[in-house]
């Protein structure tokens, strides 16, 4: 029969299991691996290596390109090809299996805010097909790229910014120097005891320095007869942030 392992030797087992769960992975899409999933730049390390891995089956030929990366108030991505921030090699050729390291940097030196890229790695089209043979799905990755300010300070804030009955508008402002990714973003309309008649957890992106994601969220018109306080909150790393404003749908 066997024998029962000790508890510290379970949680040991359980300590492990953990870590290797919550360990940074390479991002993956089609056959293509990238690692690290994230580049913190700063004034003193000013370049990284990022590893590109053909995990397919078939040799295959990747372009690696910069971008400048800003965002709009509905957290769409707004790309634009960099100048200040280099990829080296920009092509690459990897056998089945084979990885090979780009080196991402910049010269650009520490500013009051947070300094933004995507590294897009993309697959091209493979040279033993002849075009117009088979359809080949090309993939690509995106990887975020930073340059930490002169004076990094995370803070942000929520506002109100309209309610008519049956949508509710607000915002989420990074008043701070370094990007915000909320991990939930929800909003709550109680009743006058307290109680939650209705909660809506909302898609939590990158709010980068100095910008806002406006959300503009439809509610039921039940749950909004019953409400008198509306409550908006985002989880950061550093701890949540909350609003709260009387009237719930509509102002009082």
């Amino acid at each position: 029969m066997p024998t029962r392992p000790s508890a510290a030797r379970a949680l040991a087992v359980l300590a492990s299991a953990l870590a290797l769960a919550l360990a940074p992975r390479p991002a993956r899409a089609g056959d293509v691996e990238v690692s690290p999933i994230l580049i913190e730049l700063s004034g003193r390390s000013r370049t990284a290596l990022v590893s590109i891995r053909n995990a397919g089956g078939a040799p295959m030929r990747y372009q690696a390109r910069a971008y400048a990366w800003a965002q709009g108030t509905d957290g769409v991505m707004d790309l634009a090809p960099a100048r200040d921030l280099v990829v080296f090699p920009p092509l690459l050729e990897l056998q089945a299996g084979e990885a090979r390291n780009l080196r991402v940097g910049s010269d650009a030196a520490p500013g009051a805010a947070e300094r933004a890229w995507r590294l897009v790695v993309e697959e091209l089209p493979r040279a033993d097909v002849a075009p117009g043979t088979q359809v080949q799905v090309l993939t690509r990755v995106g990887v975020p790229v930073f340059l930490a300010p002169a004076r990094p300070a995370a803070k942000g804030e929520l506002a109100l910014l309209a309610r008519d009955g049956a949508r509710i508008r607000f915002t989420l402002r990074n008043t701070g120097t370094v990007r915000l990714r909320p991990s939930a973003v929800t909003l709550a309309l109680r009743a006058e005891g307290g109680a939650t008649v209705h909660e809506q957890r909302l898609e939590p992106w990158y709010v980068l320095a100095g910008g806002e994601r406006i959300y503009e969220v439809a509610v039921p018109a039940a749950a909004c007869a019953k409400a008198a306080e509306v409550v908006l909150t985002a989880a950061l790393e550093a701890g949540a942030i909350e609003a709260r404003a009387p009237g719930a749908c509509r102002a009082p």
